[in-house]
């Protein structure tokens, strides 16, 4: 960088608020906020789509998955923390969004990543087994989303 001032000198860099479950044992407890948005999974041969769930946040915490290597990812060796109140997303494919199908807006969920089984084809990833838990609807929640809250 040149010598010119700082343009974001006392800012903090923001990062993406999504859960990538890293290694077995990582978990998170939150109030379901949104389950309206869906993606196409691109990295997958049959394209299928992934539900979006946003979460305002109890607790928890995960190893994040980052790119190590053009095409190798791992998982951080720290974990992050999740704070109370910090909203934060997960995208889950079919298995989990069938977990989630009964879950309502204002639902406390948790979700923990018990399991790693190899995969049964050769050179796919292996396959996490997360586990889902629906709770009670949260006595606390007012009907906010992360788009709702300013800082």
């Amino acid at each position: 960088m040149s010598d010119e001032l700082n343009p974001f000198e006392g800012m903090k860099e923001s990062r993406r608020s999504q859960v990538k479950f890293g290694k077995v044992g990582d978990w998170f407890k939150g109030t379901l906020v949104d389950d309206t948005r869906e993606l196409q999974n691109k990295l997958s041969p049959k394209k299928e789509m992934q539900k979006v769930y946003e979460f305002k946040m109890h607790g928890g915490s995960f190893h994040n998955i980052i790119e190590k290597a053009p095409g190798r990812y791992d998982a951080e060796e720290e974990a992050t923390v999740i704070g109370k109140g910090e909203f934060y997303t997960y995208i889950a494919k079919e298995v989990v969004q069938s977990q989630m199908r009964n879950a309502k807006i204002g639902q406390v969920i948790g979700m923990r990543f018990t399991e790693d089984r190899p995969p049964t084809t050769p050179g796919f990833n292996s396959t996490k087994i997360i586990k889902v838990y629906l709770g009670e609807i949260d006595p606390e929640y007012q009907g906010e989303a992360s788009g709702d809250v300013f800082p």
